[in-house]
């Protein structure tokens, strides 16, 4: 099958120059109905309207399957974040809402039952 190349292998002498050596080159003998393998060119051949109007059909599907993946996923993560800024708005506005008279007691009951677990 074609030529193959079988090189001697020889030790480099001390002074650092290689030697030069010869080839044993191998033929054989092709039959006379031999056909090459051409894979290249049936890849290049002309595909029909109808092949190309499937292929371009079956590439937007996937793309419109991953766009709605990446929309689901977004479009979790942002009702997330915005749940999480709702509830620290809440928590801020109870907090600003309350009277001042109210706070100083809860204040002051929190550090006395920290106080006392001490």
């Amino acid at each position: 099958m074609g030529a193959q190349e079988k090189k001697e292998e020889v030790a480099a002498p001390p002074g650092g120059k290689k030697q030069k050596t010869s080839k044993e080159v191998y033929f054989s003998v092709l039959p006379d109905r031999y056909e090459p393998l051409i894979e290249e060119v049936e890849e290049e051949r002309e595909e029909t309207p109808e092949e190309r109007r499937k292929r371009k059909e079956e590439k937007k599907r996937k793309k419109k399957k991953k766009y709605k993946k990446y929309r689901k996923n977004i479009g979790k993560a942002l009702r997330f974040s915005w749940r999480c800024l709702m509830a620290g708005l809440q928590n801020m506005a109870s907090t600003y809402s309350t009277p001042l008279s109210a706070m100083s007691t809860v204040v002051t009951e929190v550090n006395r039952a920290s106080g006392s677990k001490a």
